[in-house]
């Protein structure tokens, strides 16, 4: 039995004959309250309360949970999947009954999230996971037909990057903060290209320093699931040797992505500086870098990992000089 901290909320996870009892509270003292009547319930021979409802999960807190223990913990980005199945959780009521959700009820939900500033992207993430509850209670027999999320038309963007002046700025905004530790995992992520989750994975086995070379092996910490290598540049090399030499260190940086998004939030605090996306945007100037210089698109998107072409072509505006010439084949005789 245990208690941990969620974002905004506490949460008790019990597990009694093999039934596993997952609550969150908005209060520290509402969670311990719960648990303490589990003890006794177990002391007392009877089954913890709300064992029931993981068996045959009819509320939205139920039926998240279950789908989040079948579903979303298995995946790389549970955490943030996590968080944000919290915040649909306290949105619409632990205990409200699935089958008393309407297509209205979601739209009132897409209408708030707007209005509260959030993105079209981010309404539509956060609306896929009260579809996904939905669907799964469904599948499962509880509602006969399932309330409709209104997805948000999310614009075409071109990808944003650093220049190299923005780059060098920020270097010196995080030296400002004295956490060289950050301008390292900064670094590594302009010059590779990796997804903090990659670079956040690392082990030593995968930093060949014979033949300069970051080899990301292992498809279950990889977002595509495609395995590649990354040449190093000298200063990521240079970096790589740095930590190698520290001894404490049993990998290259801290496993954990929530440990480099608090990273990101203490920058943003000391330096009343925010650079939207500040490390994704990392992997966007790696690509688009790498375009600029004139390396053919199927090169790029080796490099990045990507899994369909599609996603290196929306970097193909920054190489206009390169597609002109490409044209001048058609006027050649």
């Amino acid at each position: 039995m245990a208690i941990s901290r969620r974002n905004n909320s506490w949460q008790v996870d019990v597990t009694c004959n093999g039934k596993r009892v997952r609550r969150s509270f908005q209060s520290l003292i509402d969670a311990q309250k719960y648990e303490l009547e589990v003890r006794i319930d177990l002391m007392e021979g009877r089954s913890p309360k709300k064992a029931k409802e993981i068996r045959d999960p009819v509320s939205v807190g139920g039926m998240g949970y279950r789908v989040y223990d079948l579903i979303w913990s298995q995946q790389k980005s549970a955490d943030h999947t996590f968080n944000r199945l919290v915040n649909v959780v306290d949105y619409f009521g632990e205990e409200t009954l699935i089958k008393d959700i309407t297509t209205s009820d979601l739209e009132k939900y897409a209408l708030d999230l707007r209005l509260q500033g959030n993105s079209p992207a981010t309404i539509n993430r956060k609306g896929a996971i009260i579809s996904k509850i939905l669907g799964h209670a469904k599948k499962h027999g509880i509602i006969s037909t399932k309330p409709v999320f209104p997805n948000q038309k999310e614009p075409i963007a071109r990808n944003e990057y650093y220049t190299k002046e923005q780059e060098k700025e920020i270097i010196g905004l995080i030296q400002t903060t004295d956490d060289e530790e950050f301008e390292d995992f900064f670094t590594v992520l302009i010059d590779t290209g990796m997804r903090r989750g990659e670079a956040a994975s690392l082990t030593w086995d995968c930093v060949d320093f014979d033949e300069s070379v970051i080899h990301l092996k292992d498809p279950d910490k990889i977002k595509t699931g495609l395995v590649r290598s990354i040449p190093m540049t000298s200063r990521v090399k240079r970096i790589f040797k740095k930590l190698k030499s520290n001894k404490e260190l049993e990998t290259p940086f801290n496993l954990s992505t929530i440990y480099w998004d608090s990273k990101v939030d203490r920058f943003k605090r000391m330096t009343n500086r925010n650079f939207p996306r500040m490390l994704h945007t990392c992997r966007h100037t790696f690509c688009s870098r790498l375009v600029q210089g004139g390396v053919p698109i199927n090169e790029v998107k080796e490099l990045a990992g990507h899994k369909d072409l599609r996603t290196t072509l929306g970097y193909a505006h920054l190489a206009p000089s390169n597609l002109k010439s490409a044209i001048k084949v058609l006027e050649s005789k």
